[in-house]
């Protein structure tokens, strides 16, 4: 589901995911993976980031198809 009115929350979304997807890339390379709850945080940080960002990028798609659709 997606809302064609909120087209700029989704440019948002995509760049916290991304810079989450970073964080927790960065975190691994200067930290390591030291433990069971490092790898939990590593696991769930990439895992919610990388749906959002396929979520919000699906939504953008969506939105651009319609609104293409209406012109």
């Amino acid at each position: 589901m997606f809302d064609p009115e909120k087209l700029n929350e989704y440019k948002i979304r995509i760049l916290l995911s991304l810079f989450i997807i970073l964080f927790v890339i960065f975190a691994v390379v200067y930290r390591g993976t030291y433990g069971l709850a490092s790898i939990e945080v590593i696991f769930v940080g990439m895992l919610f980031s990388t749906v959002s960002l396929l979520h919000a990028s699906w939504a953008i798609f969506k939105i651009k198809q319609l609104n293409k659709k209406k012109n």
